[in-house]
């Protein structure tokens, strides 16, 4: 079947000949009320119920509580997926009613005890991150980014000791949206095309650097924040929990922006190794009028 992935020998698996049991699979499923007999569909609504089954082994023989979690997501997800019903991204995304946008600190009154040199230097510091820092720009920006937020977050951390673990207040947000920032960076640091051009020579202190900032934001925001769950993912993704990196994408998809939630489904589930989804996810990210050039 062209176009469809490749598919084991049907009569070593049922003793019967390939095209009666397809035949008779597709007659069963018309029969039921069915409506997906497209012979893609059928391969793989068959992919999904081996994998489903495999993937309940896994959760059974765990070695850890983690890798239980993980294959849980990974068997959560699956269920809910119907071959050739893959959902695009919501119409509504993303929706902002119960998003808090990063404040500028120019539009603030400086804090009581606060220098009014120190004051400008940080709301000069901000300006300039949200210039570098921009969707156009980022990769190309990285250094600079980060140089930026790094001497941002501490001036903001010294200043405003207070705002270190809150969001209680404007400038609280300041700071985590600073951290935010610098961990994507940090994080963008690992994809090839950046590596290709400043590589990583020191592993460890990296991997420190960036899971410090990480773990800096989530002691702040304590707990899931939808403002900076793009950065949560990638953690995720980074550490081989790429099930819990899907149902957390999948959990936020309202407050993600279209693009990035299509082309962050579809990658995930290429790295999972599933290519059934994979395909139609890469497709309806190809359908949205998407490409990974733009």
């Amino acid at each position: 079947m062209a176009g469809c992935f490749a598919e084991p020998r049907l009569s070593d698996r049922f003793g019967l000949p390939g095209r009666l049991w397809m035949t008779l699979l597709v007659m069963t499923l018309l029969t039921s009320g069915a409506t997906a007999a497209d012979p893609c569909d059928v391969d793989a609504a068959l992919w999904r119920s081996r994998q489903i089954e495999t993937i309940a082994t896994k959760v059974q023989h765990a070695n850890s509580k983690d890798e239980r979690l993980e294959y849980e997501a990974r068997g959560s997800w699956l269920r809910r997926w119907e071959p050739g019903q893959m959902p695009s991204a919501p119409a509504d995304a993303p929706d902002e009613s119960e998003l808090v946008p990063e404040p500028l600190l120019q539009d603030l009154t400086r804090p009581a005890g606060v220098d009014l040199s120190a004051w400008r230097q940080m709301v000069d510091s901000q300006t300039r991150l949200l210039d570098v820092d921009s969707d156009d720009a980022r990769k190309d920006n990285l250094r600079t980014t980060i140089r930026i937020a790094s001497k941002l977050e501490t001036d903001l951390a010294a200043q405003l000791a207070d705002d270190s673990k809150t969001l209680a207040t404007p400038t609280s947000w300041v700071l985590a949206y600073t951290r935010y920032r610098l961990g994507r960076a940090l994080a963008y640091r690992e994809l090839p095309v950046v590596r290709e051009g400043w590589p990583i020579v020191d592993t460890d202190r990296y991997q420190k650097r960036l899971l410090a900032v990480y773990d800096r934001l989530t002691q702040q925001t304590h707990g899931d924040r939808a403002e900076f769950i793009l950065l949560q993912d990638r953690m995720f993704r980074r550490s081989g929990n790429k099930g819990l990196a899907l149902e957390l994408l999948e959990a936020n998809r309202r407050s993600i922006q279209p693009k990035w939630y299509l082309k962050k489904r579809r990658d995930l589930l290429q790295e999972i190794g599933w290519d059934p989804p994979y395909r139609e996810a890469a497709k309806l990210y190809l359908e949205a009028g998407y490409d990974d050039e733009s």
